[in-house]
C-alpha cells in the first residue's frame, strides 16, 4: 500500500515547494497555461470583444488571503459547486470567474489550508471579494511531518516505482495487443470567440450585431461567454492490424458550418488544424501537439529522468479503484506536460484516466490555457481502449485582446475484432481515406449518429452566419480575411459559382538589377469554369528593360476538382509557355521569385541574368501512399542578360560570343513522402503554409538532353537525387536535415551544369547559401548538406532573467563538395562557353557556412548571423551577414 499525502493540483503546480511526509519526498510545481498561435488568421473577427449575455449571469472577482497573515495565496483552486466550471487565482491571489447556470455557490481549496464555500448573489456581479482561508490542522496518521525541506529523490521513492510499473505494461495493458480491431471515431471541433464581452449600444457600428446576443454560450473550460462561429464533426471507420502494423481511417461522413467554411475553400485550413490538433497517445514516449513535441509522462526512455512524480490519493473513476498520480516537468519551461494519471489498483497498472495542461512558464506562444482529458474503458478480454478525448485550448495574439477557443472532442465506440474486408482495408495506399459517396451529411443524419449531441448554440451557427452576413460590413472583412488568407482575388463573391482567381497578390510588386521596378498581374480559372480544363497564368513589365514577361499554361485533370487543380490526388497534363527572367543559380525553392519579399538584396549586386523562354508538356500523378511521379518534355531558349555573356570556346584562342541557346529535353522525376499529410494550397505540399513537415521526402530525378540541330544544341544527360526529413530529438528541438547528390554525365556548357542554390534576398531561405555569390560556383559532380537545428529555448530557457525573453536558438550548416571534370572545363577543353568573371570550378575544398540566430524575437521575428568558412580568398564576396524572416511557431 503506497502513503498517501493529499494535495490538490493547484497545490502541486508550485515551483520548489516541498514537504516531507512519512520520509518521503513530494515536490510540488506549478500547473500551466502555456501560449500559443492565434489559429492562422481564423476570427480575429467580427469585435475586439463580445456581447452581454442574454441570460443572467453571476460573476466574482476578488483575492483569497491567508487569514493568520494577510498573505495573499496564489494558485487556489476555486470552483462552482456541483459543476466543473472554475479557475485558479493568479500569483497575487486575484481571480475572475463567472456562469449562467444559476450556480452561486464558490468552493475554495488549497493545500495546508480548511476548504471554503463562499455564496453569491445569484445573477448579480459579486466584485472585490476578500476569501480568508485558514490554516488546516495536518494529522495523518502514518506520516511525519518533518520541519525542513528535501530534495525530491527518485530513490525508494513510491512514485517512481508506480509510474516504472505503469511503463512497463503500457503496451501489453492496450487494445493494440490484439492481432487487430476496428471501431467508429466521431469528432467535433467548435472555435469561438472567448470571454465575449462588449456593450453594442455604445457604438452605432457595433449596434448593428446586437443579434449576436441570441447566440452566446458558455465555455465549458471556465464558464466565461463565448461566440461559437465554427462548427466541424466527422464520423469514421478506424482500423488497427498488430502483424504487419498498420493503421487505416476511413472518413464516412462530415459537416462543416461557420466563418470558416469560405476561408477553407483549398482545405489548406482544415489540414492545419488536424495538424496542430493532432490526437494525443500519451502512451508514446513523444507527443506531438501544437507542432511540437513534448515528453510523454509515460515515456520509456526519458519520463522518469523528465518528470517528477507525486501520489496524491486513492479515487473511483468510473467505478474503477484508482490511485491518482501527479506529474510536473523538472523543468517547467521545457516541453511537456503537467497533470494526473489515474492508474487501476487492480495490479494491472493501468491507465484509467489521463488529464494533461502545460506548465505555467512553459515557452510556448500563443496559448493562454489548455486542458487535455482523455478516458480509457475495459474491453471484455481486459485490455484498454480510447474512449473519450477532450482538448480545450484557448488561443491569443495579442495580450489583452480577444481570444479564440477551441473545444476538440473525440470518441470510440462499437469497437469489434473482427474487420470487414481487411484484405482490402489494409491493401489501401496511404492512411487516411475518404468513403465513395456523398460525405456532407444533413443535420438529421448527425441527429442519429453523433456519439454525443452538440450544444443548442453550437448547432445554431448556419443561422448566426446568415444574420451576419446581412450587414455589409461584415462581408466586407470576410472578403477581406479570404484574400489575406489565399492571396488571390475572387471575381465572383459566390465561392461556390466564382470562376476566375486574379494573384497571387504577393507578387504584385517586385524589382531586380535587370528590370528594375517590376509589376505583375495574374490569374487561374476554376472548376466553376470547367470541372477538369483549367487556365491561368501572368503579365509582368519591367521599367528598367522594357519588356513584357508572360506565362500562359492550360492543365487538364484527369481527376475533377473541387475548386483548383492542384488539389490532391493530382492527375494533371499540362502545357505551358513562359517567357520571363531568372538568376543562374538563384532557385527559390519555396516561394516565388517575384514574391515582394525576397526583392531586398545583400551582398553582390545579382547583374547575370538570362532570358528564357520555356514550351513544357508535363504528366504528374500522384498517389496516396506518398509516390508522385512527374515527366516532361521542354524546349527553352536561353538568352543571356546584363553581364552575363555566353562566349563559346571552338578551338584554343578561338572565341565567339552566342547569344542564345536552345535545349530539348525529356524529363523524369520520382518524388516519395510516406505518411505525408495532404495540403490542397494551389502552391502545393511545399508550400510555407503547410504546418505538416515531419514526414520524410526522396526526391530521384533525371534529364536528358536531345540534340537535333535547331531545337536542341546539347546532348546532355543529369542525375540528382536528394532525402530530407524534420527530425525531432524529443523535446530538445528539432533539426530540418536535407542531403542532396547530382552527376552531369556529358559535356555541357557551364549553364546546363550544377549551379549550387544561392541566396542574396535580406530573407532565410531554406536549402540556400546565404553567403555564396549567385554563379560563384559551377561542377559536374556534387554532394550537399543542408541543416538546420531549431533549439526550441533548450539552452536559453536555463539562464536566469534571459528566459524571460523566452527566445529560443537556432543553428545552422551548409556545405557542398563537388568537381569539374576535364571535359567540362573551358580551360581544359574545347566547345564550351567561358566560365563567367569570378565564376570558379568546385574543385579542392568544400563550400561551407554556418549560422547562429535567434527566433521567436517578438514571438515572430527570427534573426541569424550567417559566417563563411571557406573559399574566403574570392573577389567581393561577403564574410558574414544577417539574414531574417518572419517565423511564426508556437
Amino acid at each position: 500500500m503506497y502513503p498517501v499525502l493529499i494535495i490538490s493540483e493547484q497545490d502541486l503546480d508550485r515551483n520548489n515547494f516541498a514537504r516531507a511526509y512519512a520520509g518521503q519526498t513530494f515536490w510540488a510545481a506549478r500547473p500551466g497555461t502555456g501560449r500559443l498561435l492565434l489559429l492562422v488568421f481564423l476570427l480575429t473577427a467580427a469585435s475586439a470583444g463580445s456581447i452581454l449575455n442574454a441570460q443572467r449571469v453571476t460573476s466574482a472577482s476578488g483575492v483569497v488571503r491567508d487569514s493568520l497573515t494577510g498573505e495573499t495565496l496564489p494558485y487556489v483552486s476555486i470552483l462552482f459547486k456541483h459543476s466543473t466550471f472554475g479557475a485558479t487565482s493568479d500569483d497575487d491571489g486575484q481571480f475572475e470567474l463567472r456562469n449562467d447556470r444559476n450556480l452561486d455557490t464558490l468552493t475554495f481549496h488549497f493545500l495546508g489550508y480548511d476548504a471554503k464555500d463562499v455564496i453569491l448573489r445569484r445573477g448579480e456581479r459579486n466584485d472585490s471579494l476578500d476569501v480568508l482561508l485558514a490554516p488546516a490542522s495536518v494529522l495523518l496518521s502514518e506520516l511525519v511531518v518533518k520541519p525542513r525541506r528535501e530534495r525530491y529523490s527518485r530513490r525508494n521513492n513510491p512514485a517512481v516505482e508506480l509510474v516504472k510499473n505503469v511503463i512497463a505494461r503500457k503496451d501489453s495493458n492496450r487494445i493494440t495487443e490484439r492481432d487487430g480491431y476496428q471501431a467508429e471515431s466521431y469528432r467535433k471541433l467548435a472555435l469561438s470567440l472567448d470571454k465575449f464581452d462588449v456593450d453594442f449600444e455604445s457604438s452605432k457600428l457595433l449596434n448593428r450585431f446586437k443579434f449576436i446576443k441570441n447566440y452566446l454560450d458558455s465555455s465549458e473550460f471556465d464558464g466565461r461567454p463565448v461566440l461559437t462561429l465554427s462548427l466541424r464533426e466527422e464520423l469514421s471507420e478506424v482500423y488497427y492490424r498488430k502483424k504487419p502494423e498498420s493503421r487505416k481511417t476511413i472518413l464516412t461522413a462530415r459537416r462543416q458550418t461557420g466563418v470558416d467554411k469560405t476561408l477553407d475553400e483549398y482545405g489548406t485550413l482544415s489540414a492545419n488544424l488536424n495538424e496542430m490538433l493532432k490526437e494525443i497517445n500519451v502512451f508514446d514516449n513523444d507527443i506531438a501537439f501544437l507542432l511540437n513535441s513534448f515528453v510523454s509522462p509515460l515515456s520509456s526512455t526519458l519520463g522518469v529522468a523528465y518528470y517528477h512524480y507525486f501520489i496524491m490519493d486513492t479515487t473511483d473513476v468510473g467505478g474503477e479503484p484508482c490511485v491518482d498520480l501527479a506529474f510536473v516537468p523538472v523543468n517547467s519551461q521545457s516541453y511537456g506536460f503537467s497533470g494526473h494519471l489515474y492508474i487501476t489498483l487492480d495490479g494491472a497498472y493501468a491507465v484509467r484516466r489521463a488529464h494533461l495542461t502545460v506548465p505555467y512558464h512553459i515557452n510556448l506562444n500563443y496559448v493562454r490555457n489548455i486542458r487535455i482529458e482523455q478516458d480509457f474503458k475495459r474491453m471484455p478480454d481486459g485490455l484498454w481502449a480510447p474512449e473519450r478525448d477532450n482538448m480545450f485550448v484557448v488561443f491569443y495574439f495579442v495580450s489583452g485582446g480577444q481570444q479564440l477557443y477551441a473545444h476538440q472532442l473525440r470518441s470510440y465506440r462499437n469497437y469489434r475484432s473482427e474487420i470487414a474486408g481487411s484484405d482490402s482495408i489494409f491493401g489501401l495506399p496511404g492512411e487516411a481515406h475518404t468513403a465513395a459517396g456523398e460525405l456532407e451529411q444533413p443535420d438529421t443524419f448527425w441527429v442519429g449518429h453523433r456519439h454525443f449531441p452538440v450544444r443548442e448554440k453550437e448547432n445554431a451557427v448556419d443561422n448566426l452566419m446568415a444574420q451576419l452576413r446581412s450587414v455589409p460590413v461584415f462581408n466586407v472583412f470576410i472578403k477581406t480575411v479570404e484574400i489575406l488568407v489565399s492571396g488571390f482575388v475572387p471575381v465572383d463573391g459566390n465561392h461556390d459559382e466564382n470562376k476566375l482567381d486574379f494573384g497571387p497578390m504577393n507578387t504584385t510588386f517586385s524589382s531586380n538589377e535587370i528590370e528594375g521596378f517590376r509589376m505583375r498581374v495574374g490569374g487561374y480559372t476554376t472548376s466553376h469554369f470547367h470541372p477538369r480544363i483549367y487556365l491561368g497564368g501572368y503579365a509582368a513589365y519591367g521599367m528598367n528593360d522594357r519588356r513584357w514577361k508572360y506565362r500562359a499554361q492550360a492543365t487538364y485533370s484527369f481527376n475533377e476538382k473541387d475548386y483548383h487543380e492542384r488539389e490532391t490526388p493530382v492527375n494533371n497534363l499540362s502545357f505551358t509557355h513562359e517567357y520571363d527572367i531568372y538568376t543562374p543559380g538563384q532557385d527559390f525553392l519555396f516561394t516565388s521569385k517575384d514574391n515582394m519579399f525576397v526583392a531586398v538584396k545583400v551582398g553582390k549586386t545579382i547583374d547575370k541574368m538570362a532570358y528564357l523562354r520555356k514550351n513544357r508538356l508535363q504528366y504528374e500523378k500522384e498517389w496516396l501512399n506518398g509516390l508522385t511521379v512527374k515527366t516532361w518534355l521542354q524546349h527553352q531558349d536561353n538568352e543571356s542578360a546584363g553581364a552575363l555573356r555566353y562566349i563559346l570556346k571552338s578551338a584554343p584562342y578561338q572565341y565567339s560570343r552566342i547569344r542564345h541557346m536552345q535545349t530539348a529535353e525529356w524529363g523524369l522525376q520520382l518524388r516519395y513522402a510516406p505518411g505525408e499529410r495532404a495540403f490542397n494550397s494551389r502552391t502545393g505540399k511545399t508550400s510555407v503554409f503547410n504546418l505538416s513537415k515531419n514526414a520524410p521526402v526522396f526526391l530521384l530525378s533525371h534529364q536528358t538532353g536531345i540534340h537535333i540541330p535547331g531545337v536542341g544544341d546539347y546532348r546532355y544527360n543529369h542525375t540528382e537525387a536528394s532525402a530530407s526529413k524534420r527530425i525531432w530529438l524529443s523535446s530538445f528541438g528539432h533539426i530540418d536535415a536535407s542531403l542532396k547528390a547530382g552527376k552531369v554525365w556529358d559535356q555541357a556548357p557551364f549553364p546546363l551544369l550544377a549551379l549550387p542554390n544561392t541566396n542574396q534576398s535580406i530573407t532565410i531561405q531554406p536549402e540556400a547559401f546565404h553567403l555564396m555569390n549567385a554563379l560563384e560556383f559551377v561542377s559536374d559532380r556534387y554532394v550537399s548538406l543542408d541543416a538546420v537545428y531549431h533549439l526550441k529555448g533548450w539552452i536559453l530557457n536555463r539562464i536566469p532573467l534571459v528566459n524571460l525573453l523566452q527566445v529560443r536558438e537556432v543553428v545552422s550548416f551548409s556545405a557542398i563538395c563537388g568537381d569539374l571534370s576535364a571535359r567540362n572545363d573551358p580551360a581544359r577543353s574545347n566547345r564550351l562557353f567561358l566560365l563567367p568573371e569570378d565564376t570558379y570550378p568546385l574543385t579542392g575544398k568544400p563550400y561551407m557556412e554556418f549560422s547562429v540566430g535567434l527566433e521567436n524575437i517578438f514571438r515572430m521575428l527570427q534573426v541569424n548571423y550567417y559566417r563563411r568558412l571557406s573559399h574566403l580568398d574570392h573577389p567581393d564576396i561577403s564574410r558574414n551577414g544577417f539574414r531574417m524572416a518572419l517565423r511564426f511557431s508556437f
